[in-house]
């Protein structure tokens, strides 16, 4: 069981996140994803990146929720 202030890497925040470890320190710098240095290495709450995951999900969903509504589009009007 996890506990949600745990900290996590890059490597497993992109794991959860379905993402690549690169694609996360990017958002990390960009501030999408809230993070700490232990050293020299990055550390996220296990909180934050369910955060992110539940935001880049609805995201996901929307995006795919539009491309249905452009192929309808299509069909039904010849665009």
């Amino acid at each position: 069981m996890l506990a949600e202030d745990q900290e996590l890497s890059p490597s497993e925040a992109s794991a959860i996140l379905g993402i690549s470890r690169p694609l996360v320190v990017l958002r990390m710098d960009r501030g999408d994803l809230p993070f700490r240095y232990v050293g020299k290495h990055r550390r996220a709450l296990l909180k934050d990146v369910l955060a992110l995951k539940s935001k880049l999900d609805k995201r996901q969903t929307a995006m795919e929720a539009l491309a249905e509504d452009t192929e309808d589009l299509i069909e039904t009007y010849g665009l």
